[in-house]
């Protein structure tokens, strides 16, 4: 048995929806696209969207659109996707890396407070694994604007809104293992319409009255439809994934030293601490048994960097283990994994 860590989950409506869109014989940015922006701000309750050709694409253009330029400050978590320091270097910005908190492994709101100046001209939260940052008024009310990575927390909620609902903007990202997915693909969602209509504006450099830097993060007919369907299948996606999360619970909880994760959000990830770490350890006697399992954040920012300190992400690092859980993953794959990983775990000092 091999179990990959994600995988999408596709159908046969995506195939037929991605030969309809072959037949009309156009592939590039058009009505498919705009019926996708449509669906994604009315399921977010936004004024609008805008479909990029990736998430850091869509993180890149809303930086813009907020108007940083180069020297300003972004302040961005250390324990993320290297995607957010991309966006803030294409910019010409200066990334502002700050700690997370160690219990929720979210962006730390004490750590952000210190590290505000007036240079600040940003503030990007990931909702890490498909769970809320759960202090968001805290966040805006520090003053300056307010990015939702939602690239994991497609259909998560907080306060009883949608994640990407809260600050002045938001990204999404459709890569092949997300929530949903369009192969590759991004969008920006706001309340603005002035950052829609700049963002939108950036991604395509053709036919402008003026000249200006522009880009060629457009998204294709072909994914526009596929985002589509895929976002039709988003509550089926999440109740799958919370199923398999519940199970997950019930088979490790317990388990001497491993912490199970914190209940809410969508569980994109399913990602355990194990005290003591030997991570290195428990992933190889998993991989020998046709299991990938990963760590959660390939290396944290602040490494990248060179900067010392950020304890929370040096613990959260050595102790969080992201084990698969996707909507294809059976019941019975789940017993499988979880078994193993019990003995790999009882197994590591033996």
């Amino acid at each position: 048995m091999n179990i990959t860590h994600s995988m999408p989950t596709l159908g046969r409506e995506e195939i037929e929806g991605l030969q309809e869109v072959l037949a009309t014989g156009w592939i590039a940015t058009g009505e498919q696209v705009e019926g996708f922006e449509r669906e994604m701000a009315s399921y977010l309750g936004l004024s609008g969207a805008v479909a990029i050709a990736s998430g850091t694409a869509a993180l890149h253009l809303t930086l813009l659109a907020l108007g940083v330029k180069e020297g300003d400050e972004v302040i961005i978590p250390s324990f993320t996707c290297s995607a957010l320091l991309n966006a803030v270097h294409h910019c010409r910005a200066v990334p502002t890396i700050v700690d997370i908190d160690e219990g929720h492994m979210n962006i730390s709101i004490s750590a952000t407070k210190k590290a505000l100046t007036k240079k600040t001209a940003a503030i990007i939260i990931p909702h890490m694994f498909g769970h809320p940052v759960e202090d968001m008024d805290d966040f805006l009310a520090l003053g300056p604007p307010v990015i939702e990575d939602c690239a994991q927390s497609l259909g998560a909620t907080y306060g009883g809104r949608m994640t990407g609902s809260w600050g002045t903007a938001a990204m999404f990202s459709f890569y092949a293992t997300k929530v949903i997915t369009t192969g590759q693909g991004g969008m920006v969602a706001s309340r603005n319409e002035k950052i829609l209509e700049r963002v939108k504006d950036l991604r395509e450099y053709d036919k402008k009255d003026d000249y200006k830097v522009r880009y060629n993060f457009c998204m294709t007919d072909l994914q526009g439809r596929m985002g589509n369907i895929q976002l039709g299948k988003l509550p089926f996606f999440l109740e799958q994934r919370m199923d398999r999360a519940q199970l997950y619970d019930k088979l490790i909880r317990g388990l001497e030293g491993v912490i199970v994760p914190r209940p809410g959000g969508i569980y994109y990830r399913y990602v355990v601490r194990i005290k003591g770490g030997d991570l290195d350890q428990v992933i190889a006697r998993l991989h020998r048994q046709g299991i990938e399992a990963q760590r959660p954040v390939f290396c944290p920012l602040h490494r990248y960097l060179g900067l010392n300190g950020f304890e929370a992400s040096e613990k959260v690092y050595a102790e969080a283990l992201s084990l698969p859980l996707y909507p294809r993953l059976t019941a019975d794959e789940v017993r499988h994994i979880a078994f193993c990983f019990r003995r790999a775990v009882e197994d590591r000092h033996a």
